[in-house]
């Protein structure tokens, strides 16, 4: 019973420790992933709906919801701060 019960601990540690060792890139992930649904022209065009960094953020959300990407708070915030740096440029 207690070794079976160790494997199982044993492989929940060392995915956690391989997991933790990748980091998240933003550019690369919207590289992957957004620019599936649009180009950057949607960043850039004169009526765009997002006109805040509140805004942006809540449209990253709403975009990784709509994708099932399940993404963790910290790298929501990688991403809305990739697209502002390059492309939104609001105040922080």
């Amino acid at each position: 019973m207690r070794l079976p019960l160790l494997f199982a601990t044993l492989t929940l540690i060392f995915s956690a420790a391989s997991l933790a060792g990748e980091e998240f890139q933003a550019g690369k992930f919207h590289q992957q992933n957004c620019t599936g649904c649009h180009d950057s022209n949607i960043y850039t065009r004169k009526k765009r709906r997002i006109d805040s960094l509140p805004r942006l953020a809540s449209q990253v959300r709403m975009c990784d919801a709509n994708l099932g990407k399940k993404l963790f708070e910290n790298e929501i915030q990688s991403l809305t701060d990739y697209l502002n740096e390059n492309y939104y440029h609001f105040d922080k």
